[in-house]
């Protein structure tokens, strides 16, 4: 079969040429001459279909008509064109990497500051030498970069870093939680100093703020966060007696509801929201209200007012309620 519409195509194309370089072009030669070359187009394109792969046969129609349009607006060229690409493709394909990865060396991990935010060591980065990396070294050095990162990104990873088979690793990270601690307990200590000679919202709003990161770092557990907790809500309501502000109201109900106290968070994040806050600002805070009441068509009112932007949490808890 193949043969046969070999040598066809070779005699009918053969046969078409001779007829335009042979004989004066009539309507009547023009016309055999297009019959010809047609004929030996579809023999052509019957004969490579044979010889493709079968994943480039199908559909068939779309295949033999684009192959046969082909070599017949391109008379002879298109042939030998389509014959080289076809022996080239079948008999010479491209050679296929057999390695799927690629080694690279260990880059060392920053010690200062600006080189972690400057260089592909983010926390996820860190996070997965401190679970995976064997190299107790190497896992300390960890430790070393993330104390450099601010205090959200590196609280958690040292507390990750607490359960650390090696000592060396262990007590790096214990010391440095300690020491943002210090950091903070002095900071309190000075703005209640400051508060004692100067009886100032700022200073007691201040003082609060300072308890609250103590207890959303996740520093604080237990009896010890709720004690912080009660203090930063302490110090609010003090601000808010010396002067009311939307401020000190959202952070008040963002206490509340870390206590679990629904309502009187709703008290004062409507309080926030009244104070001159934008509802996006507080939006988020109302909607963790109302679903801790219970009342979930205000939940899902308050969701509606969450931003659209892709990938962040509130997107994805906005789409899911939608």
């Amino acid at each position: 079969m193949k043969a046969w519409l070999f040598i066809q195509t070779i005699i009918f194309e053969s046969l078409s040429f001779y007829l335009v370089f042979n004989h004066e072009m009539t309507p009547v030669m023009w016309l055999s001459f297009f019959s010809t070359h047609a004929i030996a187009c579809g023999s052509f394109s019957g004969l490579v279909w044979l010889l493709l792969p079968r994943k480039y046969k199908f559909p068939i129609i779309s295949a033999i008509s684009f192959l046969f349009l082909f070599n017949f607006f391109l008379p002879l060229v298109g042939m030998i064109g389509t014959a080289c690409s076809l022996l080239i493709g079948l008999y010479l394909p491209r050679k296929q990497n057999q390695v799927t990865w690629q080694e690279c060396e260990k880059s060392p991990l920053p010690q200062s500051p600006g080189e972690v935010l400057n260089t592909q060591f983010g926390t996820g980065a860190l996070r997965e030498i401190l679970i995976h990396d064997s190299d107790p070294d190497r896992r300390l050095l960890a430790v070393g970069a993330i104390r450099h990162l601010p205090r959200q990104h590196a609280v958690p990873l040292l507390q990750l870093a607490l359960k650390d088979l090696s000592d060396d690793v262990r007590l790096l990270a214990y010391a440095s939680l300690e020491s943002i601690e210090t950091q903070i307990n002095e900071l309190i200590s000075l703005f209640k100093k400051q508060l004692k000679h100067n009886m100032q919202a700022s200073k007691a709003f201040e003082i609060a703020q300072q308890y609250w990161e103590l207890c959303y770092l996740g520093i604080a557990e237990g009896i010890l966060k709720k004690h912080y907790l009660e203090q930063a809500e302490h110090y609010l309501k003090l601000s808010n007696k010396i002067e009311i502000s939307a401020s000190n109201n959202l952070l008040l109900g963002r206490v509340m509801l870390e206590q679990k106290r629904s309502q009187e968070a709703i008290y004062y994040l409507s309080s926030a929201l009244d104070g001159g806050l934008l509802v996006k600002q507080v939006a988020p805070y109302l909607a963790e209200a109302a679903y801790l009441s219970g009342d979930y068509k205000k939940t899902k009112n308050y969701i509606s007012y969450f931003p659209d932007r892709k990938g962040e949490q509130l997107s994805q808890i906005k789409e899911y309620w939608s």
